[in-house]
């Protein structure tokens, strides 16, 4: 068998090591020396151990992602009912004036009057009462009956632009 001879030791590097009288055959991974990490790098290792606490890591920010996502839909949702009670806060408001304004109305003296009219037939000092029986009313004069109601104004202009059906 043909052995294997390193020549050039400075380009071969940390396999350097392994070139001697061996053989291709002779070589195992026992006398490979151990690779160890370069400092200042992170590695995590791929046995089980290494893959258990990056799953750990994964679902602990997994599960902080949700939670964070709940917390905000949880305050966007409460914003949206406050938005709802303060339309519904504004609308009642708006209805609590107009209540005030009528009853303002209501206990005014105003409104007793005309309550009093329209309801008992009372007048205020000084009025007087003019009751017209059934079939007392006279025919208008002459002069005041042969009096034209004028058209609608709109029925004028018509009449003026086209012409009234009475003129062809």
């Amino acid at each position: 068998m043909r052995q294997l001879r390193c020549r050039d030791e400075r380009r071969l590097g940390p396999f350097a090591r392994l070139c001697g009288d061996m053989t291709g055959s002779e070589a195992s991974a026992d006398t490979a020396a151990p690779r160890r990490p370069a400092r200042g790098r992170f590695s995590l290792s791929a046995s089980r151990g290494g893959l258990a606490w990056v799953l750990v890591v994964l679902l602990i920010g997994v599960f902080l992602a949700i939670q964070f996502g709940r917390q905000i839909y949880a305050s966007w949702e409460i914003g949206q009912q406050a938005s709802a009670i303060e339309a519904q806060i504004a609308a009642i408001e708006e209805e609590n004036a107009e209540l005030t304004r009528e009853l303002a109305y209501l206990r005014s003296d105003a409104y007793i009057a005309a309550e009093a009219r329209r309801l008992a037939n009372l007048g205020s000092a000084g009025e007087r009462l003019l009751i017209i029986p059934p079939g007392a009313e006279e025919p208008l004069p002459d002069e005041l009956a042969a009096v034209e109601i004028p058209k609608p104004m709109l029925q004028q202009w018509v009449d003026l632009f086209f012409g009234s059906p009475a003129d062809s």
